[in-house]
């Protein structure tokens, strides 16, 4: 017999962070109560929704009916991307909600560039929250809350289990597991063509990503202490840019939580 109150601990990884839709229709779907939520990145986006009463569907219109590449705001002087226009747009989804006013507990976690420390944020303007754990290093703007500056979760907890006060949980893993061979030639009509240096060395920091974030989320894996239902289902054809792809992840995890939770 299932027990029907959990508490979540879900990863991120940019658009594949949508999974989490899935997750929620199927526990929405089964009456499974949520007593508290923690994770990262692009998780806080969805879970925050969740938390202030967004079903799945009207998660699915909200992410559909964003412009991506008008969020793209250049700053080359100091960032590659400042990210104000992010920040309006959370402000415009959860205006003044404070993390401590949720019906669900939040844990949105971020990491101090000053202290290089993990901060789990469970008060405060959630939209400020939000913005600080989606600060990707290298290329988004930290995020500037009480004097210090914050950039994405996943550098210090990509799955932040630990957190959780109710050990009834369910863990959400989000990232792919890395492929070691590099993909050097490409297809080009009846030739396979040298890829550009700029190709490789994409390559290799995608999965420089990846590795970081599979040890990190092996860490946290293996302090836990009593049991737990962990999801991550074996896929390829989505990735992290395949922000359309909003109702192909839903599914995807849609039928690894029904595989995983057997109701």
């Amino acid at each position: 017999m299932i027990d029907k109150e959990y508490s979540l601990a879900l990863g991120g990884w940019a658009a594949r962070g949508f999974i989490h839709i899935g997750v929620l229709r199927y526990l929405e779907e089964n009456k499974i109560n949520i007593s508290e939520i923690s994770g990262t990145s692009m998780w806080a986006i969805i879970w925050s929704l969740y938390a202030i009463g967004k079903t799945p569907d009207e998660m699915i219109a909200i992410a559909s009916d964003i412009n991506y590449l008008k969020l793209i705001d250049f700053d080359l002087k100091h960032w590659f991307l400042k990210w104000d226009k992010v920040q309006k747009v959370l402000d415009s989804i959860f205006w003044d909600i404070k993390i401590e006013e949720l019906k669900i507990k939040l844990h949105i976690v971020a990491t101090c560039l000053e202290t290089w420390d993990r901060e789990v944020f469970t008060t405060g303007k959630l939209s400020d929250a939000v913005r600080a754990s989606l600060s990707l290093p290298w290329i988004f703007k930290p995020k500037q809350i009480w004097n210090f500056s914050y950039i994405d979760g996943w550098m210090t907890t990509n799955l932040p289990i630990d957190v959780l006060e109710w050990k009834n949980i369910i863990a959400v893993s989000a990232i792919k597991k890395v492929i070691w061979e590099l993909s050097t030639k490409r297809a080009f009509l009846w030739m396979n063509i040298n890829k550009w240096f700029l190709n490789l060395n994409y390559q290799i920091l995608n999965r420089s990503f990846l590795i970081m974030m599979q040890q990190n989320e092996d860490r946290s894996l293996e302090k836990v202490k009593w049991d737990f239902i962990f999801v991550l289902p074996d896929f390829w054809e989505l990735d992290y840019y395949n922000f359309k792809q909003i109702d192909a992840f839903a599914d995807i995890w849609y039928r690894e939580m029904k595989n995983k939770m057997k109701l």
